[in-house]
């Protein structure tokens, strides 16, 4: 069931009606403003394009036009009419809200922004106009600018719907979460609000409890599909929890509503250069970048896409970006693992003692659990590796925590899976998990569970997973989580191959 916007921001993205026309226009054209008003508007284009014969100068009919072919969602060709209405009459507010209009509902955020701006310098206590102005920056990510842009009234427009919804959401994406939910608190009280789901699965996403955000996303997707950003937010989060397939079509509908949202074009993306369809990957990722230029993750997957195509120039443009950032392709420094040069903690767990394995040459130390997709989806790049190099590197894994059982922490894929594992109660019955994981994933290289303290888990800061490769001397020489944007098995190969030197 589709259920409407808060009705403030329904009478501001959507009041395009004709205007009013005057004189000898006004009589000539009177049967095309008859069926304009009464929704027909199909024969009214027809008969606008007929006065305009007539009358060209008018800039009434020409954004009368504009305004027919966008209630039949032809914005792009209502953009050149409502442009030539400004172009005779470039003062005229409700000509530029028109055009404002036509490039929000084609997708075009940015320039939307760019012509609402006058607008607001005009007026800037047009509420119409601020509102509009701050769900085009929440659709770009400029969260400060709808929270500057909408502070200042919110003593006296805090209890209008629209207005909570706007600067909640912002004030929630840029982690002033008490603060927002205070606001929206009027929302969040009616169960069946998908502003309230949204909401509540933005602060979830914000805490990063990624299963309950994608409970929340789903309900909100379900009452109102075409709420901003939400399908974007719905497949982040679908990601984060291992299922990179629901996220890809999550993202394709962002897009499909909203080209320029940067989020969807840059995870599906890089999805698509995962999985080696580098052609189908390239015009999001350059999206992306247009749309994020100081973006470091877009300059990464372009500078390997554009290798793998062979476009070796355009590779060479995208890595001295990097470089100059100090940043190393191939890396995720924001993973969160043991830095690179560290010693590798210390620990002996039944047949993995980490002491005896280094003494015999390098060490490659696996993290993960039989419940996390992302583990599973590494595992047989693992295995294969463990096949080439098992007699000069010495592998181990560490079974850690479920990444997702009972409760609320659930995975969609792991759903569509059948995989369904609580919380181990006892060493043993984490035993139990770490071998029936070895049995069903084919791990051959010895594996032990961490105890239910998760002590060497939190060490190597290894949960849900992750893979290091420790050298003679017992630092840590490379690391990745693992999961399908996160690892790449080449990359752990160079590595290899380099402590093999």
């Amino acid at each position: 069931m589709k259920v409407p916007a808060p009705k403030l921001l329904t009478v501001i993205l959507f009041a395009t009606v004709p205007v009013a026309l005057a004189g000898d226009a006004e009589r000539i054209c009177a049967r095309a403003v008859q069926l304009h008003r009464s929704g027909d508007f199909a024969a009214a284009i027809q008969q606008y394009e007929a006065c305009l014969a007539i009358k060209p100068e008018s800039a009434e009919l020409w954004s009368d036009l504009g305004a027919a072919l966008a209630h039949e969602g032809r914005y792009q060709d209502a953009i050149p009419h409502y442009l030539k209405a400004l172009a005779i009459d470039p003062d005229n507010p409700r000509l530029r809200y028109n055009l404002v209009l036509a490039y929000y509902k084609l997708g075009d955020i940015a320039q939307a922004v760019e012509e609402l701006q006058p607008l607001h310098q005009r007026s800037p206590a047009e509420m119409r106009v601020n509102l509009l102005l701050a769900d085009c920056y929440l659709r770009l990510g400029k969260m400060p600018a709808v929270i500057a842009l909408l502070s200042p009234f919110e003593a006296e427009h805090r209890a209008e719907p629209g207005f909570a919804y706007l600067l909640g959401m912002a004030l929630i994406r840029a982690g002033d979460v008490a603060r927002g939910e205070a606001l929206v608190d009027q929302l969040l009280r009616d169960a069946n609000s998908p502003e309230a789901h949204f909401l509540i699965a933005n602060a979830a996403f914000s805490r990063q409890d990624y299963p309950a955000a994608v409970k929340e996303f789903a309900r909100t997707v379900e009452l109102y599909p075409d709420l901003p950003s939400v399908w974007s937010y719905y497949g982040r989060s679908l990601l984060f929890t291992g299922d990179a397939k629901a996220a890809s079509d999550a993202f394709r509908k962002e897009l499909a509503a909203n080209p320029n949202d940067y989020e969807a074009n840059v995870k599906l993306g890089s999805i698509l250069a995962a999985r080696k369809n580098h052609a189908a990957a390239l015009p999001f990722l350059e999206r992306a970048l247009l749309l994020s230029p100081a973006s470091l993750e877009a300059h990464g997957e372009l500078a390997a896409v554009y290798g793998a195509l062979g476009r070796a120039a355009d590779r060479d443009r995208e890595l001295a970006v990097l470089e100059k950032a100090g940043v190393k392709p191939g890396t995720a420094p924001d993973a969160g693992l043991v830095p690179q040069g560290t010693l590798a903690p210390q620990f002996f767990l039944g047949a993995v003692n980490l002491a005896a394995l280094s003494r015999k040459g390098p060490v490659a130390l696996v993290f993960g659990s039989y419940s996390c997709p992302k583990f599973r989806f590494g595992a047989p790049a693992l295995n294969a590796l463990y096949d080439r190099y098992r007699s000069q590197i010495q592998f181990a894994m560490v079974y850690v925590a479920e990444a997702h059982a009972g409760g609320d922490w659930k995975s969609t894929i792991n759903e569509r899976e059948g995989i369904a594992l609580s919380p181990a109660k006892s060493d043993g019955e984490k035993r139990e998990y770490a071998a029936s994981c070895a049995r069903k994933l084919h791990i051959e290289y010895p594996l032990a569970a961490d105890g239910l303290d998760r002590k060497v888990e939190h060490a190597y800061h290894a949960w849900p997973s992750a893979v290091y490769l420790i050298d003679r001397d017992g630092r840590i020489a490379w690391s990745s989580r693992l999961g399908e944007l996160d690892f790449h098995p080449e990359e752990m190969e160079k590595a290899i191959k380099s402590l093999l030197k």
